[in-house]
């Protein structure tokens, strides 16, 4: 029996920004480790590897971005008679969507049940459903990093030593339904460290946990081991935590090199609107000059299309944010992910299709086909066109990405304090890609806008109280 774990990423390859920084998928190590020997594992990675379907079995990690594209690998898979397994976070909220097209789907934390599900695999009596729990603290094993091969990953050596989110913001999913905030051993992180230490002793750690510093007592303790271990290290952070001086001022002792900070936006109204109440009266601004005279390059998350965004609010905050020095600014519209209840809400009065990560193609002229998933927008906001807001997300990532000397000059000059030339020069390269394919799609949003000037479609890009993005006039 061949078993393939399989990740699909095809999303995240039509677009760099610092989520494009490829990583290995650590959820299918942990898995393989709890692997029967009777089955012969391996990993197809999309990220890496070219995707040949070869196997008995197959196991696959759904996203909602990617879930159309596994649904459609899965389907074909068991069509020529091979096994499918589906989990991920997807799979969690959407169960029975996923047992459409799987012989069996896993929900939750796959880790303590696999074991079994592996058994009943061997036996062929498979169930349908296999709902996992959250594993607790004293059985999280190392991950044995030797399973991702010599893959060529940008950043190979990614790690997690928490799980779960003690937030509970409206838009976000993973913090309902991944189980309660736990932190990993600092024993089994500390092995972890010395494995990807003697495997990739040039690489800095990326934690891609969800909420790293949750716990204060053990921030602290976590900090002191990467101190103590000399290795240097990026992670993501809330806005409270980012704007907490003493903290930040130990991240950048125990060597961090960046973070990537959960900004959202920079309108109180709209965070308080999706529950990110984290983020209200934080001196952001204040504490972007703070981190970067430690030496640590601080990269802005921003996320457009919010409750109380408008026209002249996003003008009015992209002339904010190109005078705030971040190292990088990483884009995105709000997506409406199913089972929050951001969802539910809009689902209520008609602002959401239901199941709109089924859809094939894009609907009302919203250049979906065109942009990568970050960009894309499948809801109804009562102050934006589609495109409207696309073609603005897509003039803020053009604007706040460039490469003028004076801001290279300064992410440079915040590497040296941090002695991290390497990582400030990786975010320069980051920008410049970024600020090209915005370009790029800028233009061919603007000629799908274009084709659509003249009577009724011309709404798609603007509206009576707005500027035509296409003329300079009115509608």
């Amino acid at each position: 029996m061949k078993l393939v774990f399989v990740n699909i990423m095809q999303e995240l390859q039509r677009f760099d920004s610092m989520s494009y920084l490829t990583q290995p998928p650590i959820p299918f190590a942990v898995l393989n480790a709890v692997t029967p020997k009777a089955i012969e594992t391996a990993l197809l990675d999309e990220q890496t590897d070219r995707v040949r379907l070869e196997g008995d079995a197959f196991g696959f990690s759904v996203s909602t971005q990617n879930s159309k594209a596994v649904y459609d690998y899965a389907d074909a898979l068991r069509a020529a008679g091979k096994r499918v397994i589906l989990g991920g976070i997807h799979v969690t909220v959407c169960p029975e969507e996923a047992m459409r097209h799987a012989d069996a789907i896993v929900t939750g934390e796959a880790e303590t049940i696999w074991p079994e599900i592996c058994d009943d695999l061997l036996a062929d009596r498979l169930k349908y459903r296999y709902d996992g729990s959250p594993t607790p603290p004293d059985q999280m094993r190392p991950v044995d990093y030797r399973f991702f091969g010599n893959r060529r990953y940008l950043t190979p050596a990614s790690l997690f030593a928490t799980r779960g989110c003690n937030r509970r913001c409206s838009f976000c999913v993973s913090s309902r339904y991944m189980g309660p905030y736990r932190t990993k051993p600092l024993d089994v992180l500390e092995q972890e460290i010395d494995q990807l230490t003697a495997l990739y002793p040039h690489a800095f750690l990326q934690f891609t946990d969800d909420n790293l510093l949750a716990s204060r007592r053990y921030a602290f303790d976590l900090l002191a081991l990467l101190r103590r271990k000399r290795r240097r290290f990026a992670t993501m952070l809330t806005v409270d935590q980012f704007c907490d001086g003493e903290l930040m001022e130990e991240m950048a002792a125990a060597g961090c090199l960046g973070v990537a900070v959960g900004v959202e936006s920079v309108d109180d109204n709209n965070c308080a609107a999706v529950s990110k109440y984290q983020n209200l009266q934080q001196p952001f601004v204040e504490a972007v000059h703070h981190v970067n005279r430690l030496g640590i390059q601080p990269i802005a998350l921003i996320m457009v299309g919010l409750p109380h965004d408008s026209p002249q609010a996003l003008e009015t905050t992209l002339e904010l944010l190109k005078r705030v020095p971040c190292a990088y600014y990483d884009m995105r519209i709000l997506r409406i992910y199913p089972s929050t209840p951001l969802y539910r809400q809009m689902l209520a009065t008609g602002d959401v299709t239901a199941n709109w990560w089924l859809e094939t193609r894009s609907t009302n002229n919203t250049c979906n086909d065109v942009l990568p998933s970050s960009l894309s927008m499948h809801f109804r906001h009562d102050r934006f066109q589609p495109m409207q807001l696309q073609h603005l997300s897509l003039r803020f990532i053009n604007e706040l990405s460039g490469t003028a000397p004076g801001t290279i000059a300064r992410i440079l000059r915040v590497g040296r304090h941090g002695r991290a030339l390497g990582f400030a020069t990786l975010v320069l390269r980051s920008r410049q890609r970024s600020a090209r394919q915005a370009r790029m799609l800028l233009r061919q949003v603007e000629r799908a806008m274009a084709a659509g000037v003249d009577g009724q479609t011309r709404t798609a890009c603007c509206t009576a109280d707005t500027p035509c993005l296409q003329t300079g006039g009115r509608a």
